[in-house]
């Protein structure tokens, strides 16, 4: 009679590797490193009286086994202030992370979007969404210039339009300063429609919109003649930049690995 088969060692020892990998991660046990984990990633405010300021806590822990550190909290547009209460939470430690957004000439839907980057190895940038639909009825004759443009959201609006030398920025380098909080970094639209490649024939259409704005919504006045931070050379950069094809969509994030499941965790790990 011949012998019994045997496996190989190296065959039953991975088995069993990935078997064991398979069950610690079901059994909820915490992964190497620090892990950043939220309750939640999104939140709306929903409808917002224009001019209000609303707030919203984002909770946070730290799932991992090492200590955590929050590096940055930020925000591309002055209107939202993100404060997070603790930047080095120890394992099973809890935090939150206190979002405030002025809505204060603005009008519609709008979405803002938070980046937190820390040492998780597996997310290390993660980011946060709030969103609300501000109703500026009560204010049908705001001009989104006088606050876009002022001393509190020029920084972000306005002053951007000259590079460090005070040189007036053009083209792409001027949408990169100024357009692209509304109209997305690839003119995919964000907050305002999208900008795709516009004909020539509405040239003056085009240099109307950016330079007189549209009375009722969030595009202001930019042109200097409506005290608006652009020069009638840095406009018409702006409209032959529509011209040509937006440059492509940035890429999405990468997802996390997924955790291998087993069809039945209370089965042996190998016959």
């Amino acid at each position: 009679m011949a012998p019994p088969r045997t496996r190989p060692p190296r065959r039953r020892s991975a088995a069993l590797a990935v078997g064991v990998a398979a069950w610690l991660c079901l059994g909820g046990v915490a992964l190497a490193g620090p892990r950043l984990t939220f309750e939640h990633r999104a939140f709306d405010f929903g409808e917002v009286l224009q001019g209000k300021i609303v707030e919203h806590r984002f909770t946070f822990s730290n799932t991992g086994d090492a200590e955590l550190v929050i590096r940055d909290a930020t925000t591309p547009c002055g209107c939202t202030v993100v404060l997070p209460d603790k930047k080095q939470l120890a394992p099973g430690e809890t935090g939150h992370l206190d979002v405030t957004y002025d809505s204060a000439a603005r009008s519609g839907d709008v979405e803002r979007i938070i980046t937190v980057t820390s040492n998780d190895p597996v997310e290390p940038e993660l980011e946060l969404t709030v969103t609300a639909h501000v109703d500026a009825s009560q204010h049908a004759g705001f001009k989104a210039g006088e606050t876009l443009f002022g001393e509190k959201c020029g920084k972000c609006h306005a002053v951007p339009a000259k590079d460090d030398a005070g040189k007036p920025r053009t083209g792409q380098d001027l949408y990169d300063a100024v357009c692209w909080f509304c109209h997305g970094k690839a003119r995919q639209g964000k907050t305002a429609p999208p900008l795709g490649v516009f004909a020539p024939s509405i040239d003056p259409e085009l240099t109307r919109i950016i330079a007189e704005g549209q009375a009722g919504t969030e595009m202001p006045a930019f042109g200097k003649a409506h005290k608006g931070p652009l020069t009638p050379e840095q406009i018409a950069s702006l409209v032959a930049l529509l011209h040509t094809p937006p440059p492509p969509p940035p890429p999405p994030e990468a997802e996390p690995e997924p955790i291998p499941a087993m069809d039945d965790p209370n089965a042996p790990f190998f016959k």
